[in-house]
């Protein structure tokens, strides 16, 4: 008998598996491709032809690998969860190989019609004009299979945006988006939040000056991250959550969903809350947003209502200006213009059976594959859509009458008009695992899983509570795969195999312990806060023996004023560098009274903040891209809030602007001599009893000797480059590039490359995920793995301002250090399991200064990053790791290592061994006679070095002028030791652990010693609400200035407003205000001054 051929149009995902379709089903397959190759729409090309799909170079696919991969051919293992489109398509080409589907293509041929042929209804017979090279071809084929997609018509409504016309600047669809290097300093607008509008506005943040990202109506916004660190589609598409979403319906479903998308980050908080609900719209799948929302680089904005030449005024009146770039990520329109009659498009709308076959047509002999828009994975659909259509060509299965065609058409389109938000978008819409199933049941491969659990009761468990996975569907009937049972039972192993590329040590169960947590919080809540006053009330009592002037002693200032003492003559104190710490320095010799002289050998203040892409040889330097890992809350200086419209974690540049606020707000810069090097500093002879420095300094080749009475070094720790190259055979034969981190400035330059990061620190982490966007591949070497943390904590309010409370500072010295570590990995191994990610460490969580990272997983799980461990040796063009793995054509090495840190000018007075120093709370050195030298910002905080600077210059000049002194030389060594014995105790052992302190440990100790430390316990009767947000609320520096020496009038409305200043630089779209969730807070806050004055009285 001679086969029947089959015409397929279009040679991307549907059309390869159409042709292998056909070829199952003993058809000829006959596939024309207009373009040279297959892939469609995951070809990626700088410059595609018009009408053909277009996707942009940095595309990572947002379904998973075992959601989206063909039911009989796996994707490899090796191959990471989420795939970069270049391994997407080279997937389709190992797929095309493995079953020699290419010689059925005819490529660089376009379909130009598809007629009936007169006898149609009794032959089903297609006639198909193509051309080729300019030649047409008229043959009659049996059936036809359009494969052309729905990506192809870029939708550009220019006409809903008046005044675009005249808008000077560049505006493009993001069809034709390729990278973000042309928007580089630029202000950019992007018009869309689906996928692509998020991805564009995340990517091109990274270069630009400021994105906005402008939506209609909002959206809900996923990540491919899942909890513990799996593909959040393997997690969700399963039958037993399928099945409880019926049993629940559909709004408890959307009610569950909302609140766990929220509790990653409140959507209201963040301006992208729509008024539709979670499954009203087709899901957009973003990562990086949030962290690019609350660092500021994106802002959120309503539609825009109208352009000017240079700026987009919005519809609810705002207005941005010095505009550059206008991005329209508006979707697509998608038509069949060579069918002419056979399918009408009308508004993104189109009548088929099942979203297949025409249902008009007197022969099923014409199907459209692929033409769905799923809640999961589009190429499994497509498969099974082929599937099926060759069954019922070959009449192996029919399909219903006319009517019935048509009454279930009407009825899906009445049920996604009432659940979708009307939108070309949402035309096409269908749920994975329903239409799965319901097209196997009618090719009759749908897995019978009563059946199962009394032949296979292991596969049929997998089945249940797995990923529905579409390999489901080749285990019974037509088609059916030996490998299949095989395949779906090893699926962990191919989840797990891309990410695991560092030897970890298994962890064992942590619920037992947890649950022995759990009940200890619970016994000893309310002890614990009647234990927290009790303990303060001791303190305050232990620092009472220390002599403490009173208020008739000293004058109290206010810290715009700078009154000095007039029963004393001003002393004159150096002050070593102009960064952060000096300047807080300088501010605190002023509110003493004192005269500060600051040395700064460059041109400018800002230290380790002022970005250069040549930094001077032992100056602290950083990389273009830095954002700060502490929010603004935290690192703000005591009496001066930074701006509420600042983002809570600041670029570089603001941080920058920030000081420059601080300095000309309280008059700084005039003390400051730039240029000027400080070559040493020397005890005057009389030093025993004058306490005075010669400090010996240069500026523009004449040398100065000058006098001082005291002496602040502010030269910080990140300036002298840590390269232990020793440590790394044969990277003297390496031909690569290679460099510390101190020296690196943007990615650029290792575009295609393959690179290796040395270390997991903050700037290794950074680096990794940065260069990732534009390396071919990039593997992060750690000696020991790390616990990683984010900037975006629950409900997406800064971390530290969840974490920095004194609540929660007390419970975990009452719940102690083991407990509270197993709590704090249980949190981050929520977030991503780091054994499974392959950054798990022997050591504990609080046993390393953490590393922050909101991005890292998800440029692990795309592959784009890989974990590995330490290297062994370098040769010429590889490096070899004590795993005994080995990478070869290394291009690039960057060591991201650490620093250093020395005070050569200091001489004697102050050694370092090996990052190790000797100081009196890591302040004054304990063997100098006069405690007029003071090292200040030479810490390494879990939280902000910057409001620990300045505590540290108040108490130093108070020390200065006398009103507070120093213990006993014997006594200063003894608690330096003690220091440094918790700290060899706590802490893994490395160079970057020599200074750590912790935040509110540490601010404490010094208020206590300075006096300004907040009476918690007086409060609570005088002012119950300022009690309880300090408490509750995070322990910002604010709180130093509410009494004591440079009390500040402010701070009070200044710490009850924190919240204000939190939510001011995210809600940059108005959204309607959630009222349940504002009645659950005030409710909660009602609830917590009821405990709060009942744990009063109880302790009275």
């Amino acid at each position: 008998m001679t086969k029947k051929r089959i015409a397929i149009i279009g040679a991307g995902v549907s059309g390869l598996v159409s042709i292998k379709c056909c070829l199952e089903e003993g058809l000829e397959p006959v596939c024309f491709e207009r373009t040279d190759d297959i892939g469609g729409l995951w070809r990626f090309q700088e410059n595609p032809e018009e009408g053909r799909a277009s996707i942009y170079k940095s595309v990572i696919i947002n379904t998973s690998k075992e959601i989206m991969c063909f039911s009989d051919y796996p994707i490899p293992a090796h191959f990471p969860n989420f795939m970069h489109n270049s391994q997407v398509l080279e997937y389709f080409q190992m797929y095309a190989k493995e079953f020699d589907l290419l010689k059925y293509i005819r490529f660089k041929t376009t379909v130009c019609s598809v007629k009936k042929q007169p006898d149609f209804p009794t032959s089903g017979q297609w006639e198909v004009v193509t051309e080729s090279e300019g030649k047409k071809e008229v043959t009659v084929f049996d059936g036809v299979m359009v494969c052309t997609g729905h990506h192809t018509n870029a939708y550009l409504p220019l006409e809903s945006f008046p005044g675009i016309e005249k808008f000077k600047g560049q505006y493009f669809h993001s069809r034709d988006y390729k990278n973000p290097v042309s928007f580089t300093g630029k202000r950019v607008i992007v018009i869309g939040i689906g996928n692509s509008g998020g991805d564009l506005a995340v990517e091109i943040s990274h270069t630009a000056k400021q994105v906005f990202l402008s939506t209609r109506r909002g959206a809900w916004i996923m990540n491919r991250v899942g909890d513990n660190g799996y593909p959040f589609d393997v997690l969700f598409f399963s039958r037993l959550n399928d099945f409880l979403g019926k049993i629940l319906g559909q709004s408890l479903l959307n009610t569950y969903l909302e609140r766990r998308m929220n509790q990653r980050f409140n959507h209201e908080l963040y301006g992208l809350k729509p008024k539709h609900r979670a499954l009203s719209q087709h899901p957009t799948v973003n990562d990086a947003l949030p962290n690019r929302i609350i660092s500021g680089m994106v802002k959120v904005k309503g539609n825009v209502k109208e352009f000017t030449e240079t700026a987009a005024i919005f519809e609810d009146g705002s207005r941005e200006d010095n505009i550059d770039a206008v991005i329209f990520a508006t979707g697509y329109t998608f038509a069949f213009p060579f069918l002419e009659d056979a399918v009408k498009v009308v508004k993104n709308k189109v009548s088929l059976y099942k979203k297949v076959f025409p249902p008009n047509l007197e022969k099923p002999t014409l199907a459209i594959i692929g033409l769905i828009q799923p809640l999961g994975a589009i190429m499994p659909i497509s498969e099974l859509q082929g599937r099926w259509f060759t069954q019922v060509f070959k009449g192996l299965k029919t399909l219903p009458s006319h009517s019935e065609m048509i009454r279930d058409i009407t009825t899906a389109q009445e049920k996604m008009d009432k659940r979708y938000v009307e939108s070309q978008r949402h035309t096409i819409q269908v749920d994975f695992i329903h239409i799965m199933d319901e097209l196997a049941d009618m090719v009759g491969v749908r897995p019978n899983l009563l059946s199962l659990a009394f032949t296979d009761p292991k596969l049929a468990l997998q089945l249940l509570l797995g990923p529905c996975t579409p390999i489901q569907y080749r285990l019974q009937g037509p088609g059916k795969w030996d490998g299949a049972r095989k395949a779906i039972l090893t699926m962990d192993e191919r989840i797990k195999k891309p990410m695991m590329t560092r030897q970890v040590e298994s962890s064992g169960s942590m619920t037992s312990t947890l649950m022995v947590a759990w009940v200890m919080l619970a016994v000893v809540f309310f002890a614990i806060i009647i234990t927290y006053f009790y303990t303060q009330q001791l303190a305050r009592a232990a620092m009472s023996c220390c002599e403490r002037p009173t208020v008739d002693q000293i004058s109290y200032f206010h810290p715009a004023l700078f009154r000095s003492l007039e029963t004393m003559t001003n002393k004159r104190i150096a002050i070593i560098g102009a960064g952060v710490s000096g300047l807080v320095s300088i501010k605190s010799c002023l509110e003493e009274g004192l005269e500060p002289v600051c040395f700064e050998r460059t041109d400018d203040i800002g230290g380790l903040w002022r970005f250069q892409e040549n930094p001077e040889e032992g100056r602290a330097s950083i990389y273009k891209s830095v954002i700060v890992t502490t929010s603004k809350e935290i690192m703000c200086f005591s009496d001066y809030p930074i701006p509420a419209h600042f983002p809570n974690f600041m670029h570089n540049s603001q941080v920058l602007e920030y000081f420059r606020m601080y300095a000309k707000e309280f008059d700084l810069l005039k003390y400051i001599r730039f240029k000027t090097t400080v070559c040493s500093v020397k005890k005057q002879p009389d030093f025993p009893t004058s306490g005075q420095w010669e400090v010996v300094t240069e500026s523009e080749g004449k040398k100065e000797v000058t006098i001082f009475d005291g002496v602040m070094v502010c030269t910080g720790h990140h300036t002298n480059a840590y390269l232990p190259l020793e440590s790394f055979p044969g990277i003297e034969k390496f031909k690569g590039q290679y460099f510390h981190s101190r020296d690196y400035k943007n990615p650029v330059i290792f575009t295609g490359k393959r690179v290796i990061v040395i270390g997991i620190g903050n700037s290794g982490g950074d680096l990794a995920v940065e260069i990732s966007h534009t390396a071919k591949q990039v593997f992060l070497s750690t000696r020991r793995g790390s616990w990683i943390t984010n900037r975006v904590g629950d409900h997406g309010y800064p971390i530290d301002v969840l974490l920095f409370s004194r609540l929660k500072h007390f419970l975990r010295k009452i719940v102690g250090e083991s407990l509270l570590n197993t709590y704090l990995e249980s949190k981050m191994n929520q977030r991503f399991n780091h054994e499974l990610y392959g950054l798990k460490p022997k050591h504990r969580a609080l046993s390393q200064h953490p590393t922050v990272n909101d991005d890292l997983p998800n440029r692990i799980i795309s592959g784009m990053v890989k974990v590995k461990g330490n290297v062994k040796e370098f040769t010429e063009t590889a490096a070899i790791f004590e795993d005994g793995s080995r990478e070869d054509n290394i291009d690039a090495v960057i060591f991201a290592t650490g620093y250093t840190f020395a005070f050569p000018f200091l001489e004697d007075s102050v050694k370092v061994v090996k990052n190790k120093v000797s100081l009196y709370k890591t302040v004054f050195p304990p063997n100098l006679e006069k405690p007029t030298l003071a090292i200040i910002g030479l810490i390494q905080p879990w939280g902000a070095v910057k409001p620990i600077s300045e505590i540290q210059g108040r108490w130093v000049t108070q020390v200065f002028k006398g009103l507070k002194t120093l213990p006993s030389h014997s006594e200063m060594i003894r608690d330096i030791t003690t220091a440094q014995e918790k700290m060899d105790k706590r802490y893994v052992e490395s160079q970057r652990h020599t200074i750590q302190v912790d935040f509110i440990d540490y601010m404490d100790e010094l208020a206590d010693l300075l006096g300004v430390r907040p009476n918690l316990l007086s409060l609570a009767f005088t002012d119950p609400k300022l009690a309880l947000q300090l408490l509750l609320g995070p322990c910002t520096p604010i709180q130093y200035r509410l009494e004591g020496p440079g009390k500040w009038d402010g701070a009070r409305k200044a710490i009850l407003t924190i919240d204000e200043r939190i939510r001011k630089p995210l809600m940059t779209r108005q959204v309607e205000s959630s009222g349940s969730m504002t009645s659950t807070l005030t409710m909660a806050w009602v609830m917590l001054a009821v405990v709060f004055f009942a744990i009063i009285i109880t302790y009275f």
